[in-house]
């Protein structure tokens, strides 16, 4: 089936995709042609007596049609999400040097045949709590051939490389004995193979001299798991870009080592530890998190459009356009902390946007404290994944305070309105007299709890989430080593000079100029896998009409969906305008989000027209072909070079 795909699509996983997801929607639709549901008779909030007064604004509770829909979307993205994600096989058992000196010769036997091509390496962490310096992996190991194994010749001198990494050293060698020696007590190598002449296989090997057989770090770590070895290593069965250092964050976490350094806070990075405890070491065991939060941020847009928009059909589009955007997968695909980072910024702002339409005059205020309260908790586990969290909670405090200034206004227009009290009516006087008498204890309480809400309950969940981690070596944890280790990150960051060749800046992003690429590989088919990280560009470049017809329908007409977007996507876009260090195009993904439902706020003024669902029909026609056509470039599915070059479309566009 594999073939028949790269014919047909130029993508050898497209074809079995489409089959599956076809499967699943005729499932789906099926299980809810049969599921009862009683449309439920939702209680209606009092409209308002008082012409200066906006209600609480009605929630429309999901019926058996949202959750249709939602599955309808959310399922096929899953099954594209979870297809070729990674390999539960994943070489290990790390060996690292037992002289104190860290200089230890190991001698290799190749049993069979000697002729071999190349020598692949590949390391993983060592046991830092038994040495807690800087992990230097095959830094400066130095490998030497003989046949006698008494006179030596260099073959290599190995570089540090990637951890979790395949180095390939390519040569053409003919020996019976390979002696690797180390040059640090930081060393550490997972395994080596030794690849025949051919090309095809590698060789038999076994230990000749290991000094330090009986430690408890024995030579044969490094050749007892050949099985798992990769002739031909893709991004299947290795790390790439930024898993070099979270997963590694993840598995000292999952085994109780040292941390050898984190400059993130460490929330996300837990929940990758807990997949990796479950799971095993491997790709996709500390994937799986990314893709679950991935997932989950689809119904939650739907969730928020609904809100906003209150009409099933926008919340559909929403959906269906976060489902298909090319950063989304890509970036849930890949074991980082950005997943899960959106997922809970999403997730504050679905609250504070609930809190923004409801009224504490006419709900129960305990019921307006509970949804600040979710709000807080969410703003609390986004800053403890990622610190781009404090970024869209300056959006939160906008939203709460309008509410809060709105309520504020119906409280002085009430105090006006009854020193004219016999012009109003018996209802409006009484309606007018409770704002006059409960405002401001329903303010100052609602300001009260709201610093604990958004800054005491946020701040003692950034520092719990440090509990099961030893950032601080064989110290306890504590406030203090908290707040030194968070000192040590923001100078991180404020210092950083790294350069990379596909970083890019914020005016890029919007009109998708610059994708990051993350990987290529070829398989043992001459298959080509590439992943590039960008938007769907018929995202960002309908998305730049959507901002200035958003934009101005707020000025013109201060519409409140318009404000609630623009303050979620300004808070998470704007502080990048200032940022100066090495940036990249997946720092747009929040932004991303909020760009979605801008578009679909464009969409919404030509949804009631003839014409208007016909464009809005071949738009999202348009974009949902993209998202599949562009898979061999941004999930690494396999296709040809010249397919991976056709789709290039910009000089600045690099896919391998």
């Amino acid at each position: 089936m594999a073939d028949l795909s790269l014919r047909l699509f130029h993508d050898t996983e497209l074809l079995p995709i489409l089959i599956i997801c076809a499967i699943s929607i005729l499932a789906v639709l099926a299980i809810f042609h049969f599921i009862k549901s009683k449309e439920m008779e939702e209680k209606r909030i009092p409209k308002s007596d008082l012409s200066f007064v906006t209600p609480s604004r009605k929630f429309a509770k999901y019926t058996k049609k949202d959750w249709q829909i939602i599955c309808l979307i959310a399922i096929p993205y899953a099954i594209v999400s979870f297809w070729q994600l990674g390999t539960a096989s994943l070489p290990t058992t790390t060996w690292q040097p037992s002289n104190s000196s860290g200089t230890q010769d190991v001698i290799f036997e190749l049993t069979g045949d000697t002729n071999f091509s190349a020598i692949y390496t590949i390391y993983s962490d060592g046991d830092n709590s038994f040495n807690s310096d800087s992990l230097n992996g095959t830094n400066g190991m130095t490998l030497y051939g003989s046949n006698d194994a008494a006179n030596w010749q260099q073959l290599s001198t190995l570089d540090v490389g990637s951890i979790y990494t395949y180095k390939i050293t390519e040569g053409t060698w003919n020996y019976h004995y390979i002696k690797l020696t180390s040059a640090y007590l930081t060393n550490t190598l997972s395994e080596i193979g030794f690849r025949s002449a051919d090309c095809n296989s590698f060789l038999p090997v076994k230990i000749y001299q290991d000094d330090y057989a009986n430690s408890s770090y024995p030579a044969t770590l490094m050749i007892d798991e050949q099985n798992l070895l990769q002739l031909h290593p893709t991004y299947l069965n290795e790390a790439y870009f930024d898993e070099i250092y979270h997963p590694r964050n993840a598995w000292e976490i999952a085994n109780n080592h040292i941390m050898y350094a984190t400059v993130h806070p460490l929330f996300g990075t837990n929940l990758i530890a807990l997949s990796i405890k479950l799971f095993g070491m491997n790709t996709l065991a500390w994937r799986l998190p990314g893709v679950i939060a991935g997932i989950l941020i689809v119904p939650l847009m739907y969730a928020i459009a609904k809100l906003i928009f209150q009409k099933r059909n926008l919340a559909a589009i929403a959906a269906l356009l976060c489902a298909c955007d090319f950063m989304h997968l890509t970036t849930s695909r890949i074991g980082t902390l950005e997943p899960f980072s959106v997922l809970f910024i999403l997730a504050m702002f679905y609250f504070m946007i609930k809190y923004y339409y409801t009224n504490f005059f006419d709900t129960s205020f305990k019921k307006t404290l509970g949804i600040l309260l979710a709000s807080g908790i969410f703003m609390g586990i986004a800053i403890s994944t990622k610190w781009t969290g404090c970024y869209s909670a300056l959006g939160l405090a906008l939203l709460l305070f309008s509410n809060l200034f709105r309520r504020m206004y119906e409280y002085f227009q009430a105090k006006k309105a009854l020193q004219n009290s016999e012009e109003l009516s018996d209802n409006e006087a009484h309606e007018a007299l409770l704002i006059k008498d409960f405002f401001w204890k329903k303010f100052w309480c609602t300001i009260l709890c709201c610093f604990f809400f958004f800054i005491v309950i946020p701040a003692a969940i950034y520092w719990l989430t440090y509990l099961p981690d030893r950032v601080w070596g064989n110290e306890a944890w504590s406030i203090a080593n908290v707040w030194k280790q968070n000192m040590y990150m923001y100078n991180y960051h404020v210092n950083l000079k790294a350069t990379h060749p596909y970083s890019s800046v914020w005016y890029m992003w919007i009109v998708d100029a610059r994708p990051i690429w993350y990987s290529y590989s070829v398989d043992a088919q001459g298959i080509s896998h590439s992943i590039s990280c960008f938007s769907n560009p018929l995202l960002t470049w309908m998305g730049l009409i959507a901002f200035i017809s958003t934009a101005v329908n707020l000025l013109m007409k201060r519409n409140k969906e318009a404000w609630i977007i623009l303050v979620g996507y300004l808070s998470a876009f704007l502080p990048w305008l200032f940022i100066t260090r090495c940036v990249f195009a997946y720092h747009f993904y929040p932004s991303s989000c909020f760009l979605i439902l801008m578009v679909v706020y464009f969409l919404s003024k030509f949804i009631h027209t003839a014409k208007g669902k016909w464009f809005i029909c071949i738009f999202l026609t348009a974009y949902v072909i993209l998202f599949f056509a562009f898979l061999p470039a941004t999930a690494g599915f396999g296709t040809t070079v010249p397919y991976i070059k056709s789709m290039e479309w910009f000089g600045s566009w690099y896919f391998g």
